[in-house]
């Protein structure tokens, strides 16, 4: 007999705490599996490692132009590195004090 898996089901409205920053994580473990130094990758980027190290610490986000030097140099596809950092911050403004209120200060119009 084959018996289909069942869905979990799955809240719209239930936002996940976020542990890390996945986009930041992609590539520091890039440059891992790959051997290169954040050193060697700042330069082959054209960034200084301050730049690449933030990043990678999570201290700044992706941006888009950070995304198409990994894109160029490493092949990650840039546009999941601006959707894995979207995903991020979503996640973390839902979850932070100060938006907290915002459910009971926006009203809804639809």
């Amino acid at each position: 007999m084959n018996q289909q898996p069942t869905a979990i089901p799955r809240d719209p409205h239930k936002v996940p705490k976020p542990l890390s920053n996945p986009a930041a994580a992609l590539i520091r473990d890039t440059l891992a599996h790959h051997g290169v130094t954040q050193l060697a990758a700042a330069v082959a980027m054209n960034l200084s490692k301050a730049q690449l190290n933030d990043v990678i610490r999570q201290k700044k986000g992706v941006s888009a132009s950070m995304a198409l030097r990994v894109q160029f140099c490493f092949g990650i596809p840039g546009d999941l590195l601006i959707r894995l950092q979207s995903q991020f911050d979503f996640q973390k403004a839902y979850h932070s004090a100060k938006n907290r209120a915002l459910h009971q200060q926006v009203k809804s119009l639809a």
